[in-house]
């Protein structure tokens, strides 16, 4: 797919740079250009290797923005918001527990993840599993806020800073979409290997070099990209190159979406063929909510996603947790959801994804798909309204938009007829916008 910010070479120009990855310069071409997300850096070229296969940013260091000192972004009175986004609908339980729990968890005693932004995956392990220690490792301001809004042990610091753990070897490392930021993948799969037991299992998963085609999504290409974020985009076989090279003697590798999925350890680990994680982050939340927690937001965050898996499993929903939901909505948003044109009116003068958090939870739309009915029109409005004003943040949205439209009746819905013809100019304008 090609936007404005992504543009294929047709032809590929050949490039004699070195592959970041392997060092080749034969037979290596530029793909593509892709916008930097610092719109003043420019545009930056997307190369791929003859020799590994792999895909990598020519040139990256002059692209590299060094990271927001931490107290000032700390400081921002908006930057809780990206947190929020994260725990209400990108925390990626859904794809990651599918994934860690094919491993054979009920033996791991210490866990620890490495780069794991505000930390929902890693408070999962700890209220799912039986491990007695677990920890994160998050430098960035996230990790912060995750370690307080969620009470879970996450240390500000990389895998060489943390001293206090170097003498303490962990069962289970995982590290999910962290190997691409990292400017030597040798060195760090080396570090990670020393940070093992002997009987440790490493999980990690990256974007896959062969992900990079027109049939993917402008909102996913951008993401698996991060252009001025990630370094490269591996091919499985330098992936497995590097975990031999790194002393790993069993390695699994398999595409999973955009991604791949690497599993390394010095045994042979029996893999679980398939993991249905619904029901277990359903629990999951579930027992969060059942939990003292701090920050009101947070708890309604919990409740929205715990209505949202009990619905996925097809279970009812009780009376108690729709009131609950809609409580907080009214009080923490002012929004109620009999009368939604309010809602509808502030949604639409919005311009971010933070001015977009201010007015609504994130995963709204999800709990009025699921409400179905006369829910579904105004949650097609939100949704369409979070594509316009950050498509690559709430690309998420796009999926659910399909889901939305393919479930709405065809006749009108008697609870907005009186202001339909409104609903119809603001639906139509944002479809005109996403369609441009």
């Amino acid at each position: 797919m090609q936007n404005d910010r992504v543009v294929w070479y047709n032809p590929r120009p050949v490039t004699t740079d070195a592959c970041r990855v392997c060092g080749n310069t034969h037979h290596n071409h530029l793909i593509l250009t892709v916008a930097h997300w610092a719109t003043d850096l420019g545009i930056m070229d997307v190369a791929k290797c003859g020799d590994c296969g792999s895909a990598w940013f020519p040139n990256m260091e002059r692209f590299l923005v060094p990271y927001p000192d931490t107290q000032i972004i700390l400081q921002d009175p908006d930057f809780p918001y990206y947190i929020y986004h994260y725990l209400e609908i990108v925390g990626g339980l859904d794809w990651k527990v599918s994934l860690l729990e094919r491993l054979p968890f009920a033996q791991f005693r210490s866990v620890l993840e490495i780069g794991g932004n505000a930390g929902v995956t890693l408070d999962y392990c700890r209220t799912q599993w039986n491990a007695e220690t677990v920890i994160g490792l998050e430098p960035s301001a996230y990790g912060l806020i995750g370690s307080r809004l969620l009470e879970i042990p996450i240390l500000p610091q990389y895998l060489h800073e943390a001293t206090s753990i170097q003498d303490q070897p962990f069962d289970c490392i995982y590290a999910t979409e962290v190997l691409e930021h990292v400017s030597d993948p040798l060195a760090f799969l080396q570090e990670i290997k020393r940070a093992l037991t002997s009987n440790g299992i490493l999980l990690l998963t990256t974007p896959r070099a062969g992900a990079l085609n027109l049939q993917t999504p402008a909102g996913e290409l951008l993401a698996a990209l991060s252009p001025g974020a990630h370094y490269f985009l591996l091919s499985p076989e330098k992936l497995a190159d590097l975990a031999s090279q790194a002393g790993f003697a069993w390695c699994h590798i398999e595409p999973f979406g955009m991604t791949q999925v690497c599993v390394l350890a010095d045994h042979p680990v029996a893999l679980a063929n398939h993991v249905w994680a619904t029901p277990r982050i359903r629990d999951y939340y579930q027992r969060k909510t059942s939990q003292t927690v701090a920050d009101a937001r947070v708890l309604l965050g919990h409740w929205l996603n715990y209505h949202t898996y009990t619905c996925q499993m097809g279970l009812p929903v009780e009376a108690t947790v729709i009131a609950k939901i809609e409580t907080a909505l009214q009080t923490l948003f002012d929004i109620d959801l009999t009368q939604p044109q309010g809602l509808l009116e502030r949604v639409a003068a919005t311009d971010s994804l933070v001015s977009l958090g201010k007015i609504m939870p994130y995963a709204l739309p999800y709990y009025l798909y699921w409400r179905g009915g006369d829910y579904l029109p105004v949650a097609e409005l939100l949704v369409l309204q979070g594509l316009k004003v950050d498509f690559q943040n709430l690309f998420v949205y796009d999926a659910l938009l399909e889901k939305i439209r393919a479930a709405q009746p065809q006749t009108p819905i008697s609870l907005y007829q009186r202001f339909q013809s409104q609903l119809k100019r603001f639906r139509n304008r944002l479809v005109r916008h996403n369609h441009d």
